[in-house]
């Protein structure tokens, strides 16, 4: 699978503060989206890594997991969406898990910028915010105007949305395939803006399906060199 891989600045109050990457790749109507954020500085050293699938044109979860290592706390949370089930599955780490009901087609943070991006592409009415159903909350977006965004790629239209709660800001380029070029988010120590410095293309990436995947790759490949070996001794004699 083509992976889209953009890699962007962090800075607060104008220093640096780390490192963040979003990937995205598509297999069928399953989007397999990533997102890696390696803090240091003022923010304390650290990374969080983010994976969801969800689907790629309703952006509607289907799970979402979140690994954070920050001043020596390691914490995992994953959530499984299985609308056919009528359930809401959540666990941190291994022994505590939750179950709720499903009621609602719910995005998780990372489709939530999917969508984000998705509203770029086409009309916005101003008077009827977007209302994006989170686990827990809800997230009300807002456009604000169309602007000249500048940043490393030069000087890009874009269109900026504000978030709440929150107050959040996200610039997405108005130009297909309409990436994010900056993110604003206010955290309890302050502001971290994202700023958009490289877009790529790569040949794979770690989704939440992998590593079932390379798990089974390997046996697969043994199999077939047994096999082979099995006929060339059957050959000899």
């Amino acid at each position: 699978m083509a992976v889209e891989v953009c890699s962007y600045r962090l800075t607060s109050r104008g220093r640096p503060v780390g490192s963040q990457t979003l990937s995205r790749s598509q297999r069928g109507r399953v989007a397999y989206l990533e997102a890696r954020v390696q803090l240091q500085g003022s923010l304390g050293q650290g990374s969080l890594v983010q994976s969801s699938r969800a689907h790629a044109q309703r952006h509607v979860s289907q799970q979402f997991r979140e690994e954070t290592s920050l001043r020596g706390e390691q914490r995992q949370f994953d959530v499984r969406f299985d609308a056919q089930q009528g359930l809401v599955v959540a666990a941190r780490g291994r022994s505590d898990r939750a179950t709720m009901p499903y009621l609602r087609p719910y995005r998780d943070p990372l489709s939530m910028l999917e969508e984000l991006r998705g509203a770029a592409a086409r009309a916005w009415n101003d008077d009827a915010p977007l209302r994006i159903p989170l686990l827990g909350k809800d997230v009300v977006v807002q456009r604000a105007s169309d602007v000249n965004a500048e940043g490393p790629w030069g000087s890009r239209p874009a269109r900026a949305f504000h978030l709440h709660p929150g107050g959040s800001v996200v610039v997405v380029d108005l130009a297909p395939p309409h990436h994010i070029l900056r993110l604003v988010q206010r955290l309890p120590d302050g502001v971290v803006e994202a700023t958009l410095v490289r877009a790529d293309v790569e040949e794979r990436m770690r989704t939440l399906d992998a590593p079932a995947e390379e798990a089974a790759a390997p046996s697969r490949r043994r199999g077939r060199r047994r096999g082979r070996r099995r006929r060339s001794r059957r050959g000899k004699g």
